[in-house]
């Protein structure tokens, strides 16, 4: 009798030999995605094939081969060409991929025998005349400190700008204009970055939200951009909490928010009725800018009906005061009444017992007199 041991070991041996061991193509090589073309650029990459043993085929595929090129591989190593013409295709962005794949002698093939690898590029043909794109970005801060101002510009045109403005305008949440900054001119080159920055005097905005507005001119043309920013201090907003409360034991909760860019390490809430304090609830911790929920279990043994209250808010070591009005409820009561549609699903199911041995017993009858 054979060993089922033995058959198991032969079967993983077979299959360990039938299949090639675990391990990964890899092409080496210097990063250059996405790539820009420009008239006359000649870009080579050397890349090295590591990760087998076997004979490997490099191709290409996709946009712009007509640029591209490989050489041949020796010692598992080639170079990638890109030689750019000094007239460039349409702008626009393109792809291209360069591919690995081991070739194997016939008898080796099989399913899952070879392994192959695949490098896709993104190339980014830029326009013949001026363009740029822009990134504006004024962070969240504290009143009593600059606000600073940023405008990133990129030129994406084959063209150099001889002189890049700036101006930011910023407005209240009501849409007034409340201040703005004019920024240092700079000339950009082609296909280059720069940044165009500066800052408010540090009190030249109080606490609150604001959005602001940048325009940049740059030879003629112009580009605009739009961010919202916050100016904190040191306050629990008060942003929502529940009004309606149950009689009896019921869940309170209240949703605050950190109204500053540092963190507030003690946030706790009592909560009153008719000067009555019914609650404190339990201590959170809020990160900058962060809103989270005051919860707890409160009992009133008021009378249904509206009730003035009051929310008091504890941070750090401050505290306000929030003027509130509740409305107490009584809780809903199972109804000992039998429900109608109960009375008239037992009714059918009685009169369907009736009906079935009302057929039941002159079936029975039927059947003696036609024995008879």
């Amino acid at each position: 009798m054979i060993d089922e041991k033995k058959v198991i070991f032969l079967v993983v041996f077979i299959f360990v030999l039938a299949v090639p061991s675990v391990c990964a193509l890899n092409l080496q090589g210097n990063h250059l995605s996405p790539i820009i073309f420009e008239p006359g650029k000649k870009i080579v990459n050397h890349y090295i094939i590591s990760g087998t043993d076997q004979e490997v085929n490099v191709s290409l595929g996709g946009d712009l081969l007509e640029y591209i090129r490989i050489t041949e591989v020796v010692d598992n190593q080639f170079d990638l060409i890109i030689e750019v013409s000094e007239m460039l295709p349409e702008p626009g962005l393109y792809s291209f991929s360069l591919h690995a794949n081991e070739v194997g002698k016939p008898e080796e093939s099989g399913v899952g025998s070879f392994l192959s690898v695949s490098l896709r590029f993104v190339v980014e043909v830029p326009p013949h005349g001026k363009a740029i794109t822009i990134s504006f970005d004024i962070p969240d801060t504290n009143e009593h400190k600059p606000v600073p101002i940023s405008i990133s510009v990129e030129s994406k045109g084959l063209e150099d700008i001889s002189m890049v403005r700036g101006q930011v305008t910023i407005y209240d949440l009501k849409n007034n204009s409340v201040a703005s900054v004019n920024l240092k001119e700079k000339p950009l080159p082609k296909l280059s970055s720069i940044s165009l920055s500066s800052s408010l005097p540090s009190d030249q905005l109080p606490a609150g939200k604001y959005w602001a507005e940048a325009v940049v001119n740059y030879d003629g043309e112009e580009k605009m951009a739009q961010d919202n920013f916050k100016i904190g201090n040191l306050d629990l907003l008060l942003i929502n909490y529940s009004s309606q409360l149950e009689q009896g034991f019921g869940d309170f909760w209240a949703i605050v928010e950190n109204n500053w860019g540092n963190p507030i390490k003690t946030v706790y809430a009592t909560v009153s009725i008719n000067g009555t304090e019914l609650l404190t609830t339990p201590t959170v911790y809020l990160s900058p800018w962060q809103r989270d929920q005051l919860k707890g279990i409160l009992r009133t043994d008021f009378a249904p009906g509206k009730y003035n209250g009051t929310i008091q808010l504890f941070y750090d070591d401050l505290s306000k005061t929030e003027n509130v009005m509740f409305t107490i409820f009584e809780p809903l009561k199972e109804s000992q009444d039998t429900p109608a549609a109960t009375i008239v699903a037992a009714g059918i199911s009685l009169l369907v017992v009736i009906i079935f041995i009302t057929v039941f017993l002159w079936t029975q009858k039927r059947n003696k007199q036609n024995k008879k």
